[in-house]
């Protein structure tokens, strides 16, 4: 059978990609021209995957509760801004002092680290960590920062659904990777260790059942109507058809609202002096 379904239950959602794959190659199969994609096209599709490896991620090991955490450094005129090593630096201070006080409250201490420079050069980090006492953030990042704690944390919302906080996330990597300097990381994110890495499950399935391309939700499930994609001829799916969606546990805290689907869900607990951060347009955050 030339398609697979591959299947990944991450916290509250369930990933479903239909697409064609050579390993089963079936005689009288038929397909768009195999055109190699371009650098722009080949960069979408990096894009994209790194996309769903970080969303996957944080919707594994994230949930109610848990922040979106911005770190920010204060710019005065005529100093010069904090260089990408500095910035380096300054994380690992954090992280070190962060893994500290997790074990003192008998926390085990999980994260997601995303450096950012702005157009402007604003200097940010953006971390996606377990929940723990807003204050002591903040006594981290002012060990880690010169005695400064800019802290602005986002409490991520009940839906376990955190594409769009990814998607955010992601966007500043690719941004980075073409600048002058290069990658601010070397890859575009850092995470811990013990972080749950979900595997998927790969089915064989026929071609009929591959042409019913209306997702369907399951029990207990929704379809987030955002997350649909399709198409019959990609390069990222070497010229063939290919379907994907995402399944959305209905939790009972009452979080999900049809006619709220895809609108932001955030509560902000802003510890720095003054607001900065725009999250109207990030859903889970």
């Amino acid at each position: 059978m030339p398609y697979v379904e591959r299947v990944t239950k991450a916290g509250n959602t369930i990933e479903i990609e239909r697409y064609f794959t050579s390993r089963y190659k079936k005689k009288g199969i038929s397909r768009g021209d195999k055109v190699k994609p371009t650098k722009e096209e080949q960069e979408k599709v990096n894009t994209r995957q790194a996309e769903r490896k970080l969303r996957i991620l944080i919707n594994a090991n994230y949930g109610y509760g848990d922040y979106h955490l911005v770190l920010d450094y204060i710019r005065r005129k005529g100093e010069p801004d904090r260089t990408p090593e500095q910035m380096r630096q300054d994380i690992d201070v954090f992280l070190r002092e962060c893994r500290k006080e997790y074990r003192k409250a008998g926390l085990e201490f999980k994260y997601i680290h995303v450096m950012e420079i702005g157009k402007k050069g604003a200097r940010h980090h953006h971390l996606v960590v377990n929940k723990i006492d807003t204050e002591i953030l903040q006594r981290c990042w002012y060990k880690a920062y010169e005695g400064h704690n800019r802290v602005k944390v986002f409490p991520l919302d009940d839906s376990g659904n955190y594409a769009e906080l990814a998607s955010y996330l992601i966007k500043y990597t690719g941004t980075h990777k073409k600048g002058t300097d290069g990658a601010l990381q070397g890859k575009r994110w850092n995470c811990s260790k013990n972080l749950v890495r979900p595997e998927p499950e790969y089915h064989i399935i026929s071609d009929r059942e591959y042409f019913k391309k209306e997702p369907k939700a399951i029990k207990g499930y929704y379809v987030d109507k955002n997350s649909v994609s399709m198409g019959v001829h990609s390069p990222e799916y070497y010229g063939y058809g290919y379907l994907r969606y995402t399944l959305v546990k209905i939790t009972d805290r009452g979080g999900w609202n049809a006619d709220n689907q895809g609108r932001c869900h955030c509560s902000s607990v802003d510890n720095s002096r003054t607001a900065g951060t725009d999250c109207g347009s990030i859903s889970g955050v």
